[in-house]
């Protein structure tokens, strides 16, 4: 009761909600990039929200079905087919025992979440699934794997309402909440921060997403301090690093905010050379929104 690696990606990895309780160790949060994507695959399939699944980055992945179950294919847009037959994302489908499942080359977005009924049986590390390969967490997918899974025959049908269905192709609005440290800068400096559009640097991975504009100059030493997920870092030479799942526990570089977490899932499909923005958001609105898309998916952190 499994799947089977046939063709490996440039980049798949099994991933859940992420690692929680262990920065003090030196450890990242990990788990998926695209927040969004993730949860609706999930739920399509009536699974836990923490249930592991693979995380497919650009692409060209095929996998042999070795067990009857049900799966959802979800992010971004890409040529999928199973037996060679165009197959349906966004919504549970059934696959049965031998069946080749293919992820062709992306159209729009980056990354695709392959989610299995009951969740991919892999090890478990520091409470998660989730692989860190810059912590040596885990491996990358490689031909022949054998992933367990359990073996399902019947399903409540879901699929996602057309309203949740996101567009990648849609310039990306960042929603950024001010930290201590955002006074810290000049009105002209946070002026500028948010008046221009940056371009993704192609040094982006899942670490951090560099980004490429008009500097803010500001510079002065700062002790290293604990990092949260999302941070976006004034480096040294006057531009941003917005902090993603395998970021560092600590850093010295200066605060301007922290991206509301919603939105870092729309930035975790956006190719490098796409505009980005930043729009200040109350606190009080963050954890609105944050709130009512937890409880939709039922996501309980202890």
């Amino acid at each position: 009761m499994s799947f089977k690696v046939i063709k490996p990606s440039f980049l798949s990895t099994i991933q859940d909600y992420g690692r929680f309780g262990y920065g003090k160790h030196g450890l990242s949060q990990s788990g998926v990039m695209d927040e969004h994507a993730y949860c609706w695959g999930n739920y399509l399939l009536s699974n836990h929200f923490n249930d592991g699944v693979i995380e497919c980055t650009f692409g060209n992945l095929t996998l042999e079905a070795q067990t009857n179950t049900f799966i959802a294919l979800t992010g971004a847009e890409v040529d999928f087919r199973i037996n060679n037959k165009t197959a349906s994302m966004w919504c549970c489908v059934q696959v049965l025992k031998g069946d080749i499942l293919s992820i062709g080359r992306v159209k729009n977005g980056i990354r695709n979440y392959l989610a299995v009924k009951g969740g991919f049986n892999s090890p478990v590390l520091f409470d998660s699934k989730s692989v860190n390969l810059r912590e040596n967490i885990g491996n990358k997918l490689v031909a022949e794997e054998v992933l367990p899974c359990e073996k399902h025959t019947k399903i409540k049908y879901r699929e996602i309402p057309k309203r949740y269905k996101p567009n990648y192709q849609k310039k990306v609005v960042l929603r950024l909440i001010p930290t201590y440290q955002f006074n810290d800068f000049t009105q002209q400096q946070r002026d500028l921060f948010f008046r221009q559009s940056y371009k993704i640097d192609n040094a982006s991975d899942r670490t951090g997403c560099r980004l490429k504009g008009k500097p803010i100059i500001k510079q002065h030493p700062m002790i290293s301090e604990g990092l949260s997920y999302g941070s976006v870092e004034i480096t040294t030479d006057g531009l941003p690093i917005i902090l993603l799942k395998d970021m560092p526990t600590i850093g010295g570089y200066p605060k301007i905010g922290t991206v509301f977490s919603l939105d870092l899932a729309k930035l975790a499909q956006q190719q490098a050379n796409n505009e980005v923005k930043f729009l200040a958001i109350d606190i009080n609105q963050a954890q609105q929104a944050r709130k009512t898309f937890n409880t939709f998916f039922n996501i309980r952190i202890n």
